[in-house]
């Protein structure tokens, strides 16, 4: 009997990169339709049915209502300690931002959360005393502090803009936590696991076997995007085997529950979510 197709999210940065090249080259795959897309879009998109399953911001499965979700387990897009693609860039030490205007990217949602609590639960600055909009970083605005995610982060870090410091928000998590941070779960909506469970259950294999090679195939993907991705053979062979993690391991979940626990204890979200795995 074939098994069902997946639609699945695909999240258009370098950090998801080596997941779907191993997709798109493999023979072992169920049949895909890949939706592309920002980690909101994404997200958007497995609210509206629209997509089955993808890498989505591990904050949703708090934020929204019910229990829609199931999460693949094993696997996740995380940092151990530097992220790199995840940054505050200030024109003021984070600490000094009370009262300061900071812009937040339209592009994600789980990074918000994060710097919420780093700055209200780390930094102790009250969330009364915090001033947040809407916005993506420019230069020629200048805002004193803006959230920055994805390949943009990762040319600010090795580029940092005249008159800013740029922080790591994985590397600020760890140094207080000491715990891994996970900003996507390889989220599912429940509704399509009578139809399609043997397609997911040969998409989580072919992901744990995609992770498993990297190592070995590292190397050969940084040099053949080099060009094309504007950075260095270097720089995404370091970004990939040093700040990013696909492991949703112990740690990382002790991590993810903590995460949820300090949005919780701020009042960012009404609950704390149960977390599904399948199957």
């Amino acid at each position: 009997m074939p098994v069902a197709n997946l639609t699945l999210g695909r999240i258009d940065y370098l950090n998801c990169v080596p997941l779907y090249e191993g997709l798109r080259r493999g023979s072992e795959n169920p049949p895909l339709e890949l939706v592309g897309g920002n980690p909101a879009e994404l997200n958007h998109g497995l609210e509206s049915g629209a997509i089955d399953i993808s890498p989505s911001s591990s904050i949703l499965p708090a934020t929204s209502p019910g229990e829609n979700y199931f999460i693949l387990p094993d696997i996740a897009i995380a940092s151990v300690a530097e992220v790199r693609s995840v940054l505050l860039v200030s024109r003021k030490p984070p600490g000094q931002l009370a009262g300061a205007e900071i812009t937040l990217t339209s592009h994600s949602l789980t990074s918000i959360f994060l710097l919420k609590i780093i700055l209200a639960r780390f930094l102790e600055i009250p969330l009364a005393k915090l001033s947040f909009r809407p916005g993506e970083f420019s230069r020629s605005v200048g805002p004193p502090a803006a959230l920055v995610i994805g390949d943009r982060a990762l040319k600010l870090f090795h580029h940092p803009p005249e008159g800013y410091q740029v922080y790591d928000l994985g590397k600020l998590w760890h140094h207080f936590t000491g715990l891994p941070f996970v900003y996507a779960l390889w989220l599912g909506r429940r509704e399509i696991l009578p139809k399609k469970a043997a397609s997911l259950n040969q998409l989580h294999a072919r992901l744990l076997q995609i992770v498993a090679g990297l190592p070995a195939r590292r190397g050969e993907l940084a040099g053949r995007l080099a060009e094309s991705s504007g950075f260095t053979r270097e720089q995404l062979l370091a970004y990939w085997q040093q700040a990013i993690s696909y492991r949703l391991d112990q740690p990382a979940l002790a991590g993810l529950r903590l995460f949820y626990r300090q949005a919780h204890e701020l009042g960012l979200v009404e609950r704390l979510p149960k977390l599904e795995f399948f199957p």
